[in-house]
């Protein structure tokens, strides 16, 4: 029998009466500081780093998962460190360490920190000494959260100094003692002497060589002197290869000692173990809080060694990733939405692949945009393609079409008569948020995406971003870790080539703060350089061009280099070329401006260092082509090439592969076998070569369910008109079905099947549960026609933006 949902809806349906304690459907019996965790059991993952961190427990496991999460917040991958913590805690629940090593775990999500440390001070008396030392100290930092940050993170560090006394073999204590004290500057205690902090590491490597504090040592560095922390670079990720985090740190190292092939195979490394841990785990992209950030500079990095076709690849691949409203989606800063459509546009117009540009226009890597920043950024980089392959009615047509963005930019902005005055908002902080008023998800989401900007800052998970005190140190100088400057004759030095510590020079590893430009901002530089290419097109005076490409303010200098060759303004443009990087394509295209400009002299100078800075130059491209012909042309020969010898102190590594899949991939669904209320048996094999959303509800009494089966209800014939089935998976027997059923909205009259898990089989081969509290919890997938899940949510509230899935379903299923 097939139960279809829009039957009559009862008035007086019953309702799950909470006593006081009783915890919603899905939130965790210990309460809220438990909600947010993780709720799977976790296992022992190899390569989580070396550690020894006793325990008073008589399980020998819970130990070794005590050890596991001390690592892992060494390698600050907390989520899986408080996993650890509390799969020790089912083995032991005693173990008051596990306790504070959840706590330890949430560093800066201060409510749940301290709601843990209590559960530990309670078990102390069961605890060693040493570990009551270490349990007392954290409770002391967290036992008034109004307290000054500063004066409570300096008591901290004293707190550990005195373990490190009465313990002075513990180098567990002097490794995050090193932590502490350059995580307190963020509080505003000033980090006198840095080379006191690396002389406590020192000391923990004389112990351990391959202790994972080696991260430790390139963040203290890496906003001043870089190139200190070399020899831990090359070291890192081998503490601990199972941590994407640990993997990519040393790509900072790489990137600002100039080596960017050693920062390259840091990143990529990053890149493949966290996607080998998203298909192990079964988490989406962005869920994991250096992944978007990590991924995005990989591709500037392939960028900069002239590999375009990698970068392409991986950037396409960032745009085909679930977009989830609280994760991933256009409009939020550092996204991989907004990082992949970004880079792909970057690494298509630098390297002069118009065609590939124009092929992309009205694909699902390029679609339409309702964000006013990227819509006006897609049809800025269809006009200067269309420009470059001499389309003027192309160029038109999309300057036309960004005007017409900005009338109505300029229509919505204007005041609604009588309209009371709109409070000016002011941008998120964590200082500005109160999370105590309010719907506390919203307050919650709103804190977590202060949390990540703020992050951004020194490339730490979210959970570490606090609150700036003071202004941030002022970086003491390291000639090595400066961007090369260009070579440069004397006539173009008089010519305006810039000082090396010009703003021009500022290497391309440096972060941006905020990847969505404001939307009036692009939308206005769009306009103005699109005015530009047509009054070019035009033959129009080179004056009238240069006013308005003087408007297009974030105009890259290597386009405008080639627009200065275009209007025949060769002094501007070698000087434009002499302010481009010394990576692969800025010497590229310095050299062919040199050419064109008949500096010949000065060109061979350059492709000499081209050899070896663009030896990786990918074969195919215009400009690669363009050195080609050159080297013929200096006597060199075609085989100009001259790669860099592999590097001896970059460490022993493991093959890229070994580490997991380049790009992301869907994951294969666990499939299911289940009974609808006739007892017919139903399967996920029924659904082949067809997409279906499977939706995990907790029966028919969860309110909070009933509520998202109303609003899928409403929505099923719009799914069912893209093709894309619905069906639900209730915790409930087979015979509660019929009254489930009867408690969905009847208006849309769509139907869609119920099913019966009531062993919990299937909620669990999903991961709809939580193995710690032995619970059920919801979830909702998008399945392909293959049988991959495309996209998910699981978690402790039912996801109920049906419409929001949809947008997305129609999205994703173009890339199959």
């Amino acid at each position: 029998m097939r139960i279809h949902v829009f039957a009559l809806l009862v008035s007086g349906m019953a309702s799950f009466t909470l006593h006081a304690a009783d915890p919603l459907p899905g939130h965790s019996v210990h309460g809220e500081t438990f909600n947010e965790g993780p709720r799977q059991a976790a296992v022992l993952i190899e390569g989580c780093g070396k550690v020894s961190f006793p325990a008073t427990t008589k399980s020998t496991l819970a130990q070794q998962f005590i050890d596991q999460g001390v690592g892992q917040i060494h390698g600050f991958w907390y989520y899986e460190a408080e996993r650890s913590f509390r799969q020790a805690l089912t083995l032991d629940p005693d173990c008051a360490i596990a306790y504070w090593g959840c706590a330890m775990a949430n560093v800066n999500n201060e409510k749940r920190a301290a709601g843990f440390i209590k559960e530990a001070m309670k078990r102390k008396d069961k605890a060693s000494k040493r570990e009551q030392s270490w349990i007392t100290a954290l409770q002391t930092f967290y036992a008034d959260l109004e307290k000054d940050k500063k004066s409570r993170h300096t008591t901290f560090i004293k707190d550990l100094e005195d373990i490190i006394h009465d313990n002075p073999d513990d180098i567990e204590a002097k490794a995050f003692l090193a932590w502490a004290i350059w995580k307190a500057k963020d509080a505003g205690v000033t980090m006198v002497s840095r080379e006191s902090v690396d002389a406590i590491l020192q000391q923990v490597f004389a112990k351990a060589p391959m202790h994972p504090a080696h991260h430790y040592i390139i963040h203290l560095w890496d906003d001043t002197k870089p190139s200190r922390a070399l020899a831990s670079a090359a070291l890192c990720g081998q503490t601990s290869p199972g941590i994407a985090h640990m993997w990519h740190m040393p790509g900072h190292t790489f990137s600002k000692t100039n080596r960017n092939e050693d920062a390259a195979w840091q990143q990529e490394a990053a890149n493949r173990v966290d996607h080998a841990y998203m298909i192990r785990t079964r988490v989406l992209p962005d869920q994991i809080h250096n992944y978007a950030h990590n991924a995005e500079w990989l591709i500037r990095t392939y960028n900069q060694l002239g590999q375009a076709e990698k970068s392409e690849g991986l950037a396409k691949n960032m745009v085909e990733l679930p977009r989830h409203p609280e994760w991933n989606t256009l409009e939020k800063n550092r996204s991989s939405s907004a990082f992949g459509r970004n880079r792909l546009l970057d690494t298509l117009l630098e390297f002069e692949k118009w065609d590939d540009v124009l092929a992309l226009d009205g694909t699902a890597y390029l679609d339409i945009s309702q964000n006013p920043s990227f819509e006006a950024s897609r049809l800025r980089a269809l006009g200067i393609a269309a420009f470059f392959k001499g389309d003027k009615a192309g160029v038109q047509k999309r300057l036309a079409e960004v005007e017409k963005l900005k009338a109505k930019q300029e229509e919505k902005a204007k005041p609604t008569p009588n309209a009371p005055e709109k409070k000016k908002e002011e941008p998120t902080t964590l200082a500005s948020l109160d999370t105590s008023k309010g719907k506390p998800q919203v307050a919650a989401n709103a804190q977590k995406e202060a949390v990540e900007f703020e992050a951004v800052k020194q490339d730490v998970p979210p959970a570490q971003a606090s609150n700036k005190v003071e202004p941030k140190e002022k970086p003491k100088t390291d000639e090595q870790s400066k961007p090369t400057p260009p070579s440069t004759t004397p006539e173009a030095a008089k010519k305006g080539a810039p000082p090396k510590t010009n703003k021009n020079t500022a290497s391309k590893w440096d972060e941006k703060k905020d990847d969505k430009p404001k939307p009036n901002v692009t939308v206005t530089n769009a306009i103005a350089e699109l005015q530009a290419l047509v009054a070019m097109l035009e033959k129009k005076p080179a004056e009238e061009v240069t006013k308005l490409l003087d408007q297009a303010k974030d105009t890259p200098k290597e386009r405008l280099v080639r627009y200065q060759l275009k209007i025949g303004n060769k002094d501007k443009a070698v000087t434009l070329a002499n302010q481009l990087q010394n990576d692969a394509p800025g010497l590229a295209i310095r050299i062919d401006a040199l050419m064109q400009c008949g500096k010949t002299d000065d060109a061979k100078k350059q492709f000499a260092t081209a050899r070896k800075t663009a030896s990786l130059l990918d074969a195919s491209l215009p400009m690669s082509r363009r050195l080609d012909d050159l080297a013929v042309e200096f006597g060199i020969g075609k085989n100009w090439r001259q790669p860099t010898a592999p590097r001896k102190d970059s460490g022993v590594r493991p093959s890229l592969d070994s580490l997991g899949p380049l790009h992301w991939h869907p994951m294969t669904s666990p499939g299911f076998t289940l009974s609808e209320a006739s007892g017919k048996q139903v399967s996920l094999k029924d659904y082949a070569g067809k997409p279906v959303v499977v939706i995990f509800y907790l029966g028919g009494t969860c309110e909070h369910c009933m509520q998202q089966l109303k609003a899928f209800t409403a929505a099923a014939k719009d799914y069912a008109a893209e093709g894309i089935e619905i069906v639900a998976i209730g915790s409930e027997p087979p015979a509660e079905l019929t009254s489930t059923a009867a408690t969905c909205d009847v208006k849309s009259g769509a139907p869609f099947t119920l099913l019966s898990d009531a062993d919990l089989k299937s909620f669990k081969g999903w991961r709809c549960y939580d193995d710690f509290e032995k619970t059920p919890l919801h979830g909702t997938f998008l399945i392909d026609a293959k049988g991959q899940t495309r996209w998910l949510d699981v978690n402790y509230t039912p996801f109920q933006d049906a419409k929001f899935l949809l947008g997305e379903a129609k999205r994703l299923l173009k890339f199959e």
